[in-house]
């Protein structure tokens, strides 16, 4: 009697499949640091203009090999905290600095020959920027990839790098400074109407995310939902002075808010209770310094 065997593992996973799992896991992490790359762009630009601006070279920014290095900067940041949070390897966050510094700087020569001019050549800064991230993705997809066989940071990590570890790991908190940047340097009063929506929030977000079985905890969030639009329509009818005030006052009572729910962990994502925390005091502080100057 004879037996067959098969040359074949029967339950291999098929090449294929592999590939189209890291070919799908490359594209995303291409579209997560594109996405990042645009934010802090976007967030950054506002404290490096003020930064220059308070060191007088404001100048710097007008001349294409100056705009060039403030956006190198500007996107790096912001995805290096990002990249740092995300544990990317150290080798990643160099390359994508040297990438995003060769995009903006190879139009250069081009403007110095007279052949682009220098808003053609930020320009086309930008727009290199793109193939730039999606080729460093393909070059290095265990690293930036997205799905579970990635990259993460090197094993025996020096000890600036644990420190920057650490102060990405808030990254919600550098996120909603930077949300929040125009109103420390222009303290404002913001619509009482925000009040009504800082107040109901959390009620939408802890039904969609189904987080009030314990109807006790719902109750709660009703009653602060309510009390905050009784104190939006006194905010109103107060005067000017006292009514930048309470709208202050319910921005800082919305941060202790905030602190309960990150450490309880219920309702909201502990990120977003972070940073709402940290965005609720500046915006409380800038009402109440705003409506003091109004007395003033």
């Amino acid at each position: 009697m004879s037996t067959h065997t098969s040359s074949s593992p029967r339950y291999s996973q098929p090449a294929t499949s592999r590939r189209g799992g890291a070919s799908v896991s490359t594209v995303l992490g291409a579209l997560e640091l594109l996405a990042v790359a645009a934010a802090s762009m976007f967030l950054v630009d506002p404290v490096l203009a003020a930064a220059l601006n308070a060191l007088g070279w404001s100048a710097v920014g007008f001349h294409p090999a100056g705009a060039a290095v403030a956006m190198t900067i500007d996107i790096c940041i912001g995805t290096a905290v990002w990249m740092l949070a995300r544990n990317r390897s150290t080798r990643s966050i160099i390359g994508f600095v040297i990438a995003v510094a060769v995009a903006f700087a190879l139009p250069l020569p081009l403007f110095w020959s007279g052949a682009l001019s220098g808003m053609a050549a930020v320009l086309l800064g930008h727009v290199l920027v793109i193939p730039a991230i999606v080729l460093l993705v393909a070059l290095l997809p265990g690293d930036l990839g997205t799905g579970r066989g990635r990259a993460t940071r090197d094993a025996d990590s020096g000890r600036i790098r644990l420190i920057l570890e650490r102060i990405a790991r808030r990254w919600p908190t550098l996120l909603a400074l930077l949300l929040t940047f125009g109103k420390m340097l222009d303290p404002s009063i913001t619509p009482a109407w925000a009040l009504v929506v800082l107040g109901a929030e959390y009620v939408v977000i802890g039904l969609i995310r189904r987080q009030f079985r314990d109807r006790r905890l719902l109750h709660l969030h009703v009653i602060g939902a309510v009390a905050y639009a009784a104190l939006a329509v006194l905010a109103m009818v107060v005067d000017p002075m006292w009514a930048g005030v309470l709208i202050g006052f319910g921005w800082l009572l919305h941060a202790g808010w905030d602190i309960a729910l990150h450490r309880a962990n219920v309702v909201v994502w502990r990120w977003y209770a972070e940073a709402c925390a940290v965005f609720d005091i500046v915006v409380g502080v800038a009402a109440i310094v705003a409506s003091l100057a109004l007395r003033a």
